[in-house]
């Protein structure tokens, strides 16, 4: 008989192993993970036959969604053992983890899965997308851009450039100084490097990357408008012959002939408590909506925009998932209309117009 709970200190080991066999990173990372990222009170494990067979972690962040400052955490971690796969203890886990974090305080739960659609049927749904600018080989590109390598001491320079990045965007976390230090160590942890663009004594870019015989691995990229080719063409010169691949906010555009730009959909949230969404985002939006939402019961039911139980009839019927869709900003009313039981055809498109797309980025993958 398989049991899930909220997860305890001395289970470290245990999720330590598990992340081992499912993921297999090195133990300098998995040190470090456990050490600074595990929090034992956000996460949850599924017992069976006296053996952890399952579990799930979550790290407390804030999240800026349509500008608003709002209380979530992050999965990751997500892992069965091999034994134990194909029984549903990953919906078990998820659907007690979704309700946990609800009564911890969180609204929303993001994450960046390796396989997005794994978690569709539990309402996480996309909500960000990133561009990937990629080459099998840094062909001989001439550029006089030369990027200054950034040791520790001075990671705390480059939180301001974050810091401006982060509010251009929904759906992003917004670290604090200390998240940022954290993340910063995080790469350095498995052997990432950081270096920056600097211009006139101004710092106008950083990127973290990874770098081995054959590949140079971009995995934060931040740089203020204007600035990503110099980072690009940066790392082009320290990367020439390697293979390369960046991730990069997805409204930008750069080109050149020996690399590809893709658009790739990066990022999916599920919704823990929509009365707390709708109340903190300040909609001014006089009507009611019906939420429906099979993994946490109390998100259902018809409420108005600002979190309230709403009495009169409803403009329309959505899922958890899709509404969180619209919150952030990654898709209007319409663009999902297909997916959308509209009782009041005029009242939608007046709700529709007051939900503008937002420019939807998530970097962190943790």
């Amino acid at each position: 008989m398989a049991s899930v709970r909220v997860a305890k200190i001395e289970h470290k080991a245990d999720f330590y192993r598990l992340w081992k066999v499912c993921f297999g990173d090195s133990d300098a990372f998995c040190d470090w993970f456990f050490e600074n990222r595990f929090a034992p009170d956000y996460s949850v494990v599924l017992e069976t036959d006296g053996e952890i067979a399952s579990c799930m972690q979550a790290f407390p962040y804030t999240l800026r969604i349509r500008g608003k400052e709002i209380p979530g955490a992050m999965l990751c971690g997500v892992s069965t053992h091999p034994s134990h796969r194909k029984k549903g203890f990953m919906g078990q886990i998820f659907s007690y983890e979704m309700n946990h974090l609800r009564e911890m305080g969180c609204v929303v739960a993001p994450h960046t899965p390796a396989v997005l659609p794994s978690y569709f049927s539990f309402g996480h749904l996309p909500v960000a997308d990133a561009k990937y600018l990629e080459c099998d080989c840094i062909s001989d590109y001439e550029t006089s851009v030369e990027l200054v390598s950034v040791e520790e001491m001075e990671w705390n320079k480059l939180f301001p450039l974050y810091t401006r990045f982060a509010v251009k965007y929904s759906g992003i976390i917004q670290r604090t100084e200390a998240d940022f230090l954290r993340k910063a160590a995080d790469y350095a942890a498995d052997g990432g490097k950081c270096a920056a663009y600097i211009k006139n004594g101004e710092w106008k870019g950083y990127a973290f990357y990874y770098q081995t015989e054959d590949t140079l691995l971009c995995v934060e990229a931040v740089a203020e408008e204007g600035y990503y080719h110099y980072l690009m063409e940066g790392l082009f010169a320290i990367g020439k012959g390697l293979a390369f691949s960046a991730k990069l906010p997805p409204e930008l555009y750069l080109s050149y002939p020996f690399a590809k730009l893709t658009r790739k959909q990066k990022g999916v949230m599920g919704l823990c408590k929509a009365s707390a969404l709708l109340k903190a985002l300040e909609l001014d939006i006089p009507y009611g909506i019906k939420i429906n939402d099979h993994v946490v019961p109390e998100n259902n039911g018809t409420f108005d925009f600002k979190g309230n139980i709403y009495a009169s009839e409803p403009v329309f019927e959505i899922s958890a998932g899709h509404l969180l869709q619209v919150l952030v900003g990654y898709h209007t009313l319409n663009e999902l209309r297909k997916e959308i039981v509209i009782f009041d055809e005029e009242k939608f498109e007046v709700i529709d117009t007051l939900l503008p797309k937002q420019n939807c980025y998530i970097i962190d993958e943790y």
